[in-house]
């Protein structure tokens, strides 16, 4: 006998709300576990695309493939860790012991005290979020050991979906779409989604702003080059504020070494590097997977930094990719619902 006294079964948005609410429940529970997820989501990407490509190439089976790129990539690693570890572990040292020095030492900036004086700014008022979010970037840079941490149980855990992906979905395929289960996974899809795109799009404005920034840091002649170039490289990889984060170090630095030429290359560069992120790489790098304004993006990324920090600029755009995709879920079913003629409170039956 089916009973009346339970809304859930029958009323849609009650299975919606207890969907959420166990969603958002799970993310917190292991939400420790997010570089590792982060970890493996780069590595399950990068070695499936390999592996697929080398397949359809070669003319062999995927597992076949995928054996033959970790075994290059062991080869590759093993040449570059022995050349380069003995030079790569010396530089993070450095970083790690000189950067936080150099970071307060801008708040002595000629710049900012020339503001003081004229303007009646409070140098330490303009610099102290900066420093902060720098200060913060240095310290994850050279977090060696949790990074290699993280990194090698994602790439364990990456290796061992691919081998049995074929396996995997077959099991989530027999799973009802419409159980809780089901639900689930289907939405930790979209997160795993959601840092692939956040990722892939970060590293190529990275990429794209230190490559354009370091020739300009040469011939200015700046001080403290490689920890310039590593700050814009570290700062591309925070969405939209890291390159004016970045730009307005640059700026300070610029100041004290070349004057107001300096500022003003900088400032245009800044500008430049903005639109570049703006109007160019990111509509292309996200466009087949979320269809924003700009405004909504911006809105976002400062509520989300309003309540978690730092982290907030990662948080906000895969936040709104799976929340587009949710709602995307809901909008098919209400049209399949009224195509029905049903409603939300009133869905058609099990039987």
């Amino acid at each position: 006998m089916e009973s009346s006294s339970l809304p859930i079964p029958k009323d849609v948005r009650w299975r919606r709300l207890i969907g959420v609410a166990l969603f958002l429940g799970l993310l917190y529970a292991f939400r420790k576990l997010a570089p590792v997820l982060i970890c493996f989501v780069i590595f399950e990407r990068a070695l499936g695309f390999l592996s697929e490509q080398f397949a359809k190439r070669a003319g062999i089976q995927r597992k076949a493939a995928l054996g033959g790129v970790l075994g290059g990539l062991t080869v590759v690693l093993g040449v570059g860790g022995f050349v380069g570890v003995r030079r790569l572990i010396p530089v993070l040292e450095r970083v790690r012991t000189d950067g936080p020095g150099w970071v307060e030492s801008m708040q002595h900036s000629r710049l900012l005290v020339l503001a003081r004086e004229r303007l009646g700014v409070d140098a330490t008022s303009i610099s102290a979020s900066a420093k902060e979010y720098a200060l913060q970037a240095f310290s994850y840079v050279t977090a060696t050991a949790y990074v290699a941490l993280f990194a090698l149980v994602g790439f364990i855990l990456a290796v061992m979906y691919l081998f049995e992906r074929d396996e995997i979905d077959a099991w989530t395929d027999s799973v009802s779409p419409s159980s809780v289960l089901g639900t689930m996974v289907r939405w930790l899809g979209y997160v795993a989604d959601s840092i692939a795109i956040t990722v892939r799009l970060q590293v190529v404005v990275a990429v794209v702003a230190a490559v354009l920034t370091l020739p300009l840091l040469l011939l200015l002649g700046l001080p403290q080059v490689g920890l310039l170039f590593l700050l814009v490289l570290v700062g591309g990889m925070v969405p939209v504020v890291g390159g004016f984060v970045s730009g307005s170090v640059l700026c300070l630095v610029a100041y004290d070494a070349r004057g107001w030429m300096g500022v003003g290359v900088f400032l245009a560069t800044t500008f430049v590097l903005g639109k570049i992120e703006s109007y160019y790489l990111s509509p292309r790098l996200t466009a087949e997977h979320v269809k924003l304004p700009g405004l909504v993006l911006v809105v976002s990324l400062l509520m989300f930094e309003t309540i978690f920090g730092f982290y907030g600029f990662f948080l906000s755009f895969p936040a709104l990719y799976v929340a587009g995709r949710i709602g995307n879920e809901w909008r098919a079913e209400l049209e399949a619902l009224r195509a029905t003629g049903h409603s939300l409170s009133a869905p058609p039956s099990a039987g």
